[in-house]
């Protein structure tokens, strides 16, 4: 969950729900990005669950990858399929150069 303030900036607060369903499974954000970013390649991981008509919702994760490394998807999902739950692994991986912590104006670029 974000908050926007006045100006129009972004704050995250926190996640509305520690946990969702896939397919019949809870699955706890949390625990799947720690596991994410054991693997060497990974600096940060954040796992959302996006709605799906056959398992209610399932795992993405965006993914940022460690400096001077090369990651593909295919990659990601194998190392969580071999460390985690199969239901728990992310059916799409996206990456990202950063992880938007920090208040700031969507689609507004920092140096």
């Amino acid at each position: 969950m974000f908050r926007r303030d006045a100006n129009g900036f972004f704050f995250f607060v926190g996640r509305e729900d520690d946990m969702f369903v896939c397919g019949g499974e809870n699955i706890y954000p949390n625990d799947v990005e720690r596991m994410l970013e054991r693997h060497p390649a990974i600096h940060q991981a954040a796992v959302v669950p996006v709605p799906d008509e056959l398992k209610g919702h399932k795992p993405v994760a965006f993914i940022v990858r460690a400096s001077g490394v090369m990651l593909e998807e295919e990659a990601v999902k194998t190392y969580a399929l071999a460390n985690a739950p199969a239901y728990q692994h992310p059916r799409r991986v996206i990456f990202i150069d950063e992880m938007p912590l920090i208040g700031g104006r969507v689609g507004e670029r920092r140096p």
